[in-house]
């Protein structure tokens, strides 16, 4: 293009020499030469029209060889390059851009606004037309949606090229330099002679551009393009006639060039969209009203003296209007559904007559066929027996095949039993009755056929293919006889020989191929296997038939009496068994048989059906995910537990629901297995006594259990399984029915509105007068101040007249900054200034937010200000829902209609429009792109099928629509309402859209609605039923025409009654016959409608009736209401929002969505104060604190006034705020609430601070919704919180089972339980015994450790407990619980740890006092002799002390083991006499505690044993304590030890371990910063180091400075050395601890005493010393542990120097 394009256009002079150039240039094919003679001239024409197509074109001109040179022979043109940037011939914005420069006019940038030609050419230079460009201009002109406007001067322009073309040679010179605009391959601007428009653009700038950029379009040109057999105009030459005559275009006698057709350019979805298909021309054509012909099942009428419409009336009846369904979906319809009688049929049969034999649509049957209708039948129920007409046609034809295929059959056996007459029918054939076709006509429902078809497949599925087969050569025969036949009768008229014919025909068809057999599936199930074994026959022994047992259930009794056969079910098999099978698999086979056979019986089913449908039950159990998800706000939370709740019960939507949570994996749901019976709690063993027989002989019995176990497998087995499917579908259609109604409920609700009436009274100034239309103001904006918000005014039709736009209308007047509040007043000057030059009758604000209230104060305060300044009137203002201008704004309508517009301002257009007819403003989304889909009608919209929401839609809008009428001449005039059109009653999209365009292209207006015939050749069916709903505007056409103005036209009166409303109107005027001028009486009667009321219409109905027009009551009553006021808008009037809507509306909420007691997150913004009056200032009693001294304030509670009179000046000075009342708070929505300081806490608050803070989230309670205020009260009560006893949760299902819930709430609090001591939080502790890993892995860990190792790891009770874990024997591991204190994080050691009440500082000091002693004690007895390592196991102990005592009788033997369910506790077996006796032994850190009694050494404790074993053990020590698991460690009274859990994963650090040779004589020694020990071989046993008492509060300590126990230290050396006790080897692969002996001890603050020194003067000793002291007597001198104790123990373990005090070498 830019070949094409240059800066500047040549001067004028150069255009002559220009034309005489190119008179001397040949143009190849696509451009004309201009001539002098005639056939120069034709070309020339043909050039200019080419031009006119493709004015600018990217394919350069090449000049020809020579002149004489044929256009074959010549070069061809060059190409077009195929790159990106040169396929495209649009022009772009730089070329815009200099277009406008040159011509100082603005061009409409328009794409697409030329047309190319579409022909075939044989030429090379034809290869240079793109298709992907041509397809891109057809689909523009036929598939772009653009704006009405557009469409009607496309439509105006594409009339231009059927009109002459004149040429102006006078006015060349004044010609616009756009010619100079074109030029050629020399750069030199191409001229040609002006061609004279018409002027089809008000609008200069527009009407520029279309001069410039081609041609119109008119589609008429496609109508038939590529169609096959017809000849398109092709080339053509223009003749001239005289100078005053018009010159017209004729057909050139030339070859037509091939086109391309319209399906080779266009993929078939974009023309099935865009309603260009051959199916769409069809329906376009056919005089049927457009929806029946869209009808999956077509409209058919029924044959005259059939009987067929009685029959479907009556069916329609039972199923549409008196069968319930199976759920409580809609309570309204089920009290309809008892006002019906059976007059209802009649009215139903007349229905289905309009409807199928007169080609009535439902519209037109409600509004002028009532009296055959009402009161029975309103026009949803219409709608209702339009739709069950499909179901009855499809189901009849079904029905009918069926029994052509029963009768087939039954002749298909007749032929087999005919071929050997006297033979016996054999025992596996069931021949076909007349009761089974019978059965089949009085079929009801589907599932009955379906039943009926399965039954038949059972018993006759092996005969189709040799059926098939017969019946196919039977009609080969009849179709020859017919051919000979024929072929006969020719030959008889033609003279011939007719056998001869009739043997010339029977030649051709035997040389015909016969068809390939159809190949049908092979059965090979088990009954066919059964079946082919040949049991059949002992299948018929059981007793009943199929049939019989099925009437027997349908009847609820033994209405045919069981055949019992004398012998038993094994005799009579025998004659059944062979090599392959015994008698008794024979009797099973049969018994599967015969299940089968019940399973497959209609009635049995039908009556099984209807029993699971009344008696069914519905369960439902969450899943773990739905335990979790599905809190108090989710849809299905007072349904997730639910026991055997009848389906019956089931409520609107409430299915739908349970569905979806299923499908999300949140909910469990199922039928009851189990049906309740009519007398009995199981209907499963009613129907077993149906098929039984009542006698008590073992033959009866063994038959009557195979009879049971028939009926068993048939129920649950084969029939209920599928019925319960079949149910659940059954109620995911109820309920996607109820969502269904309730989208069309919500669509009626804003349908119904009616256009607003204003309510300004001032009549005085014709400014305001409303009677030709009226302005709305709308105002739209969103809540990001960063985008603008908009006001615009909409005049009559809709038409925008100005906008306005306010970026700072959302910012406050009293901001706190200067230019913010200036920009406000700037705003509001120019709306007041806006709304004083437009005058709107109303105002209107798009609800978006709470914003809108404030936005409706500014605007009141500048209407006030024009009242009182300019006397305006009270300008009306509301605020409106602005959910469907959102919707628009963002639509592809709303973009094409308002391209230039910011969505904003689309926004409030819409608004605007939308009080001014809601009908035709949401009818603008009726589009092919289906965006009406977009807007909210339900919450569960989304789960309809596509089509059942767009045809539930579809329906309500030809409701409305059709109520309202639709006026054609407006719709087309201001380019909406079209949409309206497709639902008028006998139109559609397609009928609409044709009737639009022609009335478009021909530029007239529709006068009188016999033009519908006359003009848009409508069938009379069609116009039958629309023509009462399309109105005319009479009074608007007045004089602009000639014809024929039928004032009836204008109202709902149908042409057919208009000779009716005539006559009304004589007889009202009381004119005589010869004077009678019934067009004169009806306008008088308009202007005077009030005599009309003197008429006997109930006697005019009855002169009807007589005349045979039928019964006209009704109508004569309608025809004098439209008389009275014609096309009357029976919508409901506008009005505004009550506050609930308002409320709804901008909050964005609904009543289901947020109502009292919703718990739901607020944020805290402030509390509130209640300020104090004088006369409490006056009583006001300050209180002094005797502590501090301070005074406080009694009201704000201010605690730091050093004197009373500061007090007064608090008051005095009104600082105090008073005492606190409440806390402030914002819900996500917007809403500001109160919480009462009583309702903040449980507990008693003074001061709400002390529980929330400016800012927190807090979770509250709905108490109280004020809507007026937009306000709400709420409690955060963790008692209103919890809400235990369901005061403010949603109400649960009646059918709610609690009591499962319980049971699962206790399960997930243990398993959450069982979870936390699975987990353990990682600590950070410096300790060679400590390692972070679990119980599992604690235990792993020691299995190959020595006996008495100890594990220190995290404990699953929390970050302030330890687990002491050390190893009893193999396999055997005690977990002691140690809790912390003192803690300076969750991570450190606490500075003191307690075991019960034991204290110790360390863990050093655990492991030394506590474990250590007891892992000896422990050791000592697995050492003793009688020591066997059963486990604690009581009967191994048994077994072996009888052994024993059957060796030696004379002696009491007993043993010990170590019991590994009660880990530290070892079971003494004995056996005194003949019966052994086992008593517990615990290991403690003192000893040996045996019957309540401590012993500081094992011989001494079983000395003690020995003497007094024959006294009864005390009570408690008797008792066994049992605990659950093999791990679980003996729990005292006091809860001394942990529990552990199972596993837990855990970080493992492997350590170095010290043999326990080493490690359990370790004396405890602190040093000053780390708990690390020192190994010694053996602890020195001196009177000086007695151990200390394990009970440890606030001990005393002797020394009180560090340098004292180092003193210690050195003490306990010394003693040790002087024993004789062989020390401990410190080899470096000796048995050492990680221990350096090199450092040096480092001392900080943290080791200073914790206790004053004076309260540790004197050493530890308390009862137990003496114990210590007498067991040293007697223990070995290797199992003496005491550890020296000091006050300055260290509490911290963070690794610091752990240097020994002494020298250990």
């Amino acid at each position: 293009m830019a070949d094409f394009l240059e800066s500047e256009a040549e001067e004028s002079e150069l255009e002559s020499e220009e034309d005489e150039q190119r008179t001397q240039r040949k143009k190849p094919k696509r451009k004309a030469v201009e001539s002098d003679d005639e056939e120069e001239e034709e070309d020339d024409e043909e050039r200019l029209r080419e031009e006119l197509k493709d004015l600018i074109d990217d394919a350069p001109i090449e000049e020809s060889g020579s002149d004489g040179e044929d256009s074959d022979a010549s070069e061809a043109p060059k190409k077009r390059k195929k790159s990106d940037d040169e396929l495209d011939d649009r022009l772009e914005d730089e070329d815009y851009d200099l277009i406008e420069e040159n011509l100082g006019v603005k061009v409409a940038r328009n794409k697409f606004k030329r047309l190319r030609r579409l022909e075939d050419d044989d030429s090379d230079a034809e290869g240079a037309d793109d298709p992907d460009l041509e397809r891109e201009v057809i689909a523009e002109k036929l598939f772009v949606g653009g704006s009405d406007e557009e469409e009607e001067n496309r439509s105006e322009r594409s009339a231009v090229v059927h009109r002459d073309v004149e040429y102006d040679d006078e006015n060349e010179e004044f010609e616009s330099d756009a010619d100079d605009f074109i030029v050629d391959d020399e750069d030199r601007p191409i001229t040609q002679r002006k061609k004279r428009r018409k002027q089809i653009f008000t609008e200069p700038s527009l009407q520029e551009g279309q001069d410039i950029f081609g041609v119109d379009f008119d589609y008429e040109e496609f109508k038939d393009f590529g169609s096959e057999g017809e000849d398109e105009e092709g080339w053509t030459t223009e003749e001239e006639e005289d100078d005053d005559e018009n010159r017209r275009r004729t057909k050139k006698g030339k070859t037509k060039r091939p086109t391309k057709k319209l399906y080779e350019i266009y993929e078939p979805s974009e023309l099935k969209r865009s309603h260009f298909t051959d199916l769409d021309n069809e329906i376009r054509k056919v005089d049927v009203p457009e929806r029946m012909q869209l009808r999956e099942v077509p409209i058919t009428p029924v044959l005259e003296g059939s009987k067929e419409l009685e029959e479907e009336a009556e069916w329609i009846y039972k199923q549409a209007f008196l069968k319930p369904p199976v759920s409580k979906t809609d309570p309204q319809e089920a009290r309809e559904r008892s006002r019906r009688g059976s007059s209802t049929i009649v009215k139903i049969r007349q229905a289905l007559d309009f409807m199928r034999n007169q080609t009535l649509e439902v519209p037109f049957i409600a509004f002028y066929r009532k009296e055959y209708v009402q009161p029975e039948l309103n026009i949803n129920d219409l709608w209702k027996v339009y739709k069950y007409d499909a179901k009855w046609c499809l189901l009849k034809q079904r029905k009918e095949n069926l029994i052509k295929l029963f009768e087939n059959m039954r002749e298909h056996q007749l032929d087999k039993i005919m071929v050997n007459p006297d033979a016996p029918i054999p025992e596996n054939v069931r021949l076909i009755k007349d009761e089974d076709i019978d059965r089949l006509r009085h079929v009801q429902t589907p599932e009955e056929l379906r039943d009926v078809h399965t039954h038949f497949l059972l018993y006759y599925s092996l005969d189709l293919p040799d059926m098939q087969k017969v019946q196919r050569v039977k009609e080969r025969k009849k179709d020859l006889e017919e051919k000979k036949k024929f072929a006969r009768e020719e030959a008889e008229k033609n003279g011939e020989d007719p056998e001869e014919a009739a043997a010339a025909v029977e030649a051709v068809e035997l040389t015909e191929e016969e068809p390939t057999d159809v190949k049908y599936a092979v059965r090979s199930g088990p009954y066919e296997m059964c079946r082919k074994s040949g049991i059949e026959p002992l299948v018929k022994k059981f007793g009943l038939t199929p049939e019989q047992f099925a009437e027997n259930v349908r009847d609820n009794y033994q209405r045919h009496e069981v055949e019992q056969l004398p012998i038993s079910p094994l005799e009579a098999a025998a004659e059944h068994v062979g090599e392959q099978a015994t008698a008794e698999e024979v009797v099973r086979r049969a018994v599967y048989m015969c299940a089968v056979q019940m399973a497959r019986e209609p009635l049995l089913r039908t009556t099984l059906r209807d029993a699971l449908r009344e008696r069914a039950t519905l369960s439902v159990r969450p899943t773990l995910k739905g335990m979790k998800e599905i809190d108090e706000n989710h849809p299905c939370y007072s349904m997730k537990y639910m026991k055997k709740k009848p389906v019956r019960d089931l409520m609107g939507d409430q299915y739908l629901k349970l569905k979806m949570a299923v499908e999300d994996r949140l909910l469990e749901m199922s039928i009851s297995e189990q049906i309740e019976g009519s007398t009995t709690p199981n209907y499963l063993e009613e129907l077993k006594q149906l098929y039984q027989k009542d006698e008590f002989a073992a033959t009866v019995q063994a038959w009557n259990e195979l009879r049971a176990e028939a009926v068993t497998i048939a129920l649950n087995k084969l029939v209920l399984p599928e019925l319960r499917r079949e149910l659940h579908s059954v109620l995911l259609q109820e309920s996607k029915d109820y969502v269904l109604k309730c989208c069309r409920r919500r669509l009626f609700d804003w349908l119904k509105v009616a256009p607003y009436e204003s309510r300004i009274s001032d009549e005085e100034e014709e400014e305001w007068d409303a009677s030709n239309g009226f302005k709305i103001l709308s105002i739209a904006y969103t809540p990001d101040r960063q985008h603008s918000a908009f006001a615009c005014v909409v005049g009559k039709d809709g038409e925008v007249v100005d906008h306005l736009r306010l970026p700072h209308l959302l910012h406050r007047r009293n901001a706190w900054d200067p230019m913010e509040r200036q920009n406000k007043q700037a705003d509001m000057t120019a709306l007041r200034r806006f709304i004083q030059s437009h005058k709107p009758h109303v105002i209107v604000i798009g609800g978006e937010s709470r914003e809108a209230l404030n936005v409706k104060a500014d605007v009141a305060e500048c209407v006030q200000q024009l009242v009182d300044d300019e006397q305006f009137p009270r300008i009306p203002i509301d605020i409106a829902d602005n959910h469907f201008s959102k919707i628009y704004s963002n639509s592809n309508r709303g973009r094409n209609d308002f391209r230039e517009y910011p969505e904003i301002l689309r926004q409030a257009v819409c608004q605007a429009r939308l009080l001014q007819d809601p009908l035709m403003e949401i009818s603008q989304l009726c589009g092919p792109d289906e965006e009406i889909l977009c807007l909210r009608y339900h919450p569960l919209q989304d789960q309809l099928a596509k089509e059942d929401l767009l045809e539930g839609i579809e329906l309500e809008f030809v409701n409305r629509v059709n109520e309202v009428g639709v006026d054609v001449n407006e719709a087309i005039l201001i380019g909406r309402g079209t949409e309206l059109l497709q639902f008028v009653c006998g139109l559609g999209p397609r009928k609409a859209a044709a009737l639009i365009k022609l009335f478009k292209q021909t530029n007239q207006k529709l006068e009188n609605r016999t033009q519908l015939v006359t003009v848009c050749h409508m069938g009379p069916k069609v116009f039958i039923n629309c023509s009462g709903f399309i109105k005319i505007d009479t009074n608007s056409l007045g004089d602009s025409t000639e014809a024929y103005i039928e004032v009836l036209d204008g109202s709902r009166v149908h042409p057919e009654t208009y000779e009716w409303a005539r006559k009304m109107a004589v007889d009202a005027l009381e004119y005589e016959d010869e004077d009678a001028n019934p067009a004169g009486a009806l306008e008088e009667i308009l202007e005077a409608p009030e005599r009309l009321k003197d008429l006997d219409l109930d006697a005019f109905a009855e002169e009807l009736e007589r005349q045979g027009f039928g019964n006209k009551s009704i109508t004569l009553y309608d025809i004098r209401a439209e008389l009275n006021s014609r096309y009357k808008d029976l919508r409901v009037p506008y009005r505004p929002p009550t506050p609930e809507e308002l409320f709804d509306i901008l909050t964005k909420e609904s009543p289901d969505t947020f109502y009292v007691g919703k718990m739901v997150l607020a944020t805290v913004v402030g509390i509130t104060h209640r300020k104090p009056q004088r006369e409490m200032l006056d009583q006001a009693n300050p209180v002094r604190n005797d502590e501090t001294g301070l005074w406080e304030c009694p009201f704000c509670h201010k605690n730091d006034f050093p004197e009373l009179s500061e007090v007064w000046n608090h008051f005095d000075a009104g600082a105090c705020p008073g005492q606190a009342t409440g806390v402030r708070i914002r819900l996500d929505n917007g809403l500001s609430g109160y919480i009462h300081i009583k309702n903040l806490s449980d507990r008693h608050v003074t001061d709400p601070t002390e529980r929330v803070r400016v800012g927190q989230t807090v979770h509250c309670r709905l108490l109280k919704i004020d809507v007026e205020r937009f306000s709400v009260d709420c409690s955060s009560k963790s008692s209103d919180l919890l809400d235990k006893n369901h005061e403010w949760r949603p109400q649960k299902d009646p059918y709610y089972d609690q009591e499962a819930e319980d049971k699962d709430l206790r399960k997930e609090k243990e398993a959450k339980q069982t979870k936390e001591r699975l987990q353990y939080i990682k600590r950070v502790i410096v300790h060679p015994a400590f390692h972070n890993i679990s119980f599992a892995e604690a235990e792993k860990l020691m299995e190959n450790m020595a006996q008495g190792e100890v594990i220190v790891r995290p404990s699953s009770k929390g970050s302030d407990h330890l687990t002491v874990t050390w190893k009893v024997t193999d396999g055997i591991y005690q977990h002691i619980d140690v809790r912390e204190e003192g803690k300076e994080n969750a991570f450190s050691l606490g500075r003191s740890l307690w075991i019960q009440e034991l204290e110790f500082e360390d863990l050093d000091e655990i492991i030394a006092r506590y474990v250590t002693p007891m892992a000896g004690h422990a050791r000592d007895l697995i050492t003793f002799k009688y020591y066997r390592a059963l486990g604690g196991l009581r009967d191994k102990a048994e077994e072996i002390l009888k052994e024993e005592k059957a060796k030696n009788p004379n002696k009491i033997h007993y043993v010990i083991s170590a019991a590994k369910n009660y880990p530290g506790r070892f079971l003494l077996s004995y056996l005194p006499s003949s019966r052994c006796r086992h008593e517990y032994i615990s290991v403690t850190a003192d000893g040996y505690k045996f019957r309540l009694r401590m012993f500081d050494s094992l011989g001494a404790l079983l000395k003690w044993f020995k003497e007094h074993f024959r006294e009864p053990p005390p009570a408690a020590a008797a008792a066994t304590q049992r605990t659950p698991g093999g791990r679980t460690p003996h729990v005292p009274p006091s809860s001394l030890y942990h529990t552990p859990a199972a596993h837990t994963p855990a970080f493992h650090t492997p350590a170095a371990h010290t043999p326990a040779a080493a490690y359990l004589t370790t004396p405890y020694t602190p040093s000053a910063q780390t708990p690390y020990m020192t190994p010694f071989a053996t602890t020195p046993r001196q009177p000086d180091f007695l151990t200390p008492a394990a009970p440890r509060h606030k001990p005393a300590s002797t020394y009180a400075e560090p340098s004292h126990w180092q003193k210690a230290a050195q003490d306990w050396v010394r003693h040790q050395s002087v024993r004789d006790t062989p020390s401990t080897p410190r080899s470096s692969d000796g048995f050492s601890t990680p221990r350096q002996p090199s450092r040096t001890p480092r001392v900080d603050a943290r080791s200073t005493p914790r206790h004053d020194t004076s309260a540790r003067a004197t050493p530890r000793h308390d009862g137990h010393s003496s114990g210590r002291s007498s067991r040293a007597s007697h223990a070995h001198s290797h199992s003496v542990r005491s550890t020296p104790q000091t006050n300055t123990s260290p509490r911290s373990m963070s690794l610091g120097d752990a240097t020994p005090l002494y020298d250990e070498n």
